[in-house]
């Protein structure tokens, strides 16, 4: 199954994955296997269709990665309390978004005035 590129445009973090569970907004939850380990998908009603990644705030072009199922279904219970959640065997992890090119743009050499020492002011 080839996902999107993850990116900050659909990107969640957890304090907003938080409060979609806290306002009942939440409305699917899908866990993704790769070789790497696990990465959370995130269905909210008021966006409908869309996925959203789970992500840190530090790395918002790639997913959360869980080494470890019973560790994420412990966080999973614990942080976001849903009846269920899929399970996607064999997935890739998701391309990172391609940064958008950024141009050096030379600033203008500004002279600024010298100042001078005032006489008696020691």
């Amino acid at each position: 199954m080839k996902r999107t590129p993850c990116s900050p445009a659909n990107s969640i973090l957890e304090s907003d994955l938080e409060l979609a569970v806290q306002q009942e907004t939440l409305e699917k939850l899908k866990v993704m296997e790769t070789p790497e380990g696990f990465y959370v998908i995130a269905q909210v009603k008021w966006a409908e269709g869309k996925e959203w990644y789970l992500t840190t705030r530090r790395e918002r072009t790639k997913p959360r990665l869980f080494k470890d199922l019973k560790r994420l279904n412990d966080h999973l219970r614990e942080a976001y309390p849903t009846d269920s959640f899929e399970l996607y065997r064999n997935q890739s992890v998701p391309p990172k978004a391609k940064q958008p090119k950024t141009i050096d743009v030379p600033q203008p050499k500004v002279d600024l005035p010298k100042t001078q020492a005032r006489k008696g002011n020691v």
